[in-house]
């Protein structure tokens, strides 16, 4: 085959990668939207306190993924040399907020757990979106290896979690929900802005916009003219939308299905015409 399942990217040969959108990722893509449907479908039905529980056991799973994934890194880079790989597995990254936020919601309760949860089902919830359909991390491992696996199952998780806790009514977002979501982001800004700038490392995407073509020149533009830090903010500021486009389409599918839910009854009191009783 050419490389083994548990190979790093530096081993696997180059004709082996780039498996997004092949036909294996598509039908991924596919069940899982058909998955995450049948959980609006039926989600309603299930008891909050099932979320509650769901999330008890992600907090468990997320963490023993992530300690396995870098422990798997961490092995490669030492062997060929590398050393710790600051640049790129301190778990600092957007969706590393899934993790802290998973943790974090299923342990406490009150103000604490509403921004978590906020987080969860907004930024956390697109962002797995859209890992699902535009997996990059398929541009480097092909989708049969632990990498590509990885990283569809990481990202499938946090599509998968924020759908289930809005489904299941653990979680009703409402229009302040995209500041309260902001609070988990900034805070893990406060760590990646300097491992940024000190290392050119892209954490968060608030370095070089990377993966993103708008970001990304918008990004090397500013650095152009010395001013990177304006960049920064502005791609900081950008979650924001991000989460009120979640929360936009929440309450759009909400009122439509309280419409149906409360659709009125056909009158059968009404007046029976004459000719019906012939």
């Amino acid at each position: 085959m050419g490389y083994h399942f548990f190979d790093y990217k530096g081993f696997i040969p180059e004709e082996f990668k780039h498996d997004m959108f092949s036909i294996p990722h598509i039908i991924f893509i596919v069940l899982a939207f058909v998955g995450v449907g049948l959980i609006i479908a039926f989600g309603r039905k299930i008891k909050k306190e099932y979320a509650g529980i769901y999330l008890k056991i992600m907090s468990f799973v997320v963490l023993i993924l992530e300690i396995t994934k870098v422990s798997w890194e961490t092995y490669y880079d030492i062997k060929t040399g590398a050393g710790f790989n600051v640049i790129g597995i301190i778990p600092v990254y957007t969706c590393s907020l899934y993790i802290y936020t998973t943790i974090i919601a299923a342990w406490t309760k009150g103000k604490v757990q509403d921004v978590c949860l906020s987080f969860l089902t907004t930024v956390s919830l697109l962002t797995g979106i859209i890992g699902v359909i535009y997996c990059n991390g398929l541009n480097f491992y092909p989708f049969w290896t632990f990498g590509g696996f990885y990283s569809l199952f990481f990202h499938l998780s946090m599509f998968f979690t924020g759908t289930f806790l809005l489904a299941t009514k653990y979680k009703k977002l409402e229009w302040i929900d995209c500041l309260k979501a902001w609070i988990p982001i900034l805070i893990l800004s406060i760590v990646a802005i300097p491992l940024n700038y000190v290392y050119g490392a892209d954490y968060m995407q608030l370095y070089e916009g990377g993966g993103v073509p708008l970001y990304s020149t918008l990004a090397a533009n500013l650095a152009s003219k010395g001013l990177r830090w304006i960049y920064t903010i502005i791609m900081l500021v950008t979650y924001i939308p991000l989460a009120l486009i979640i929360i936009c389409v929440y309450k759009g599918l909400s009122f439509v299905i309280h419409k149906i839910e409360h659709k009125p009854a056909k009158n059968n009191n009404e007046p029976v015409e004459e000719s019906q009783l012939n």
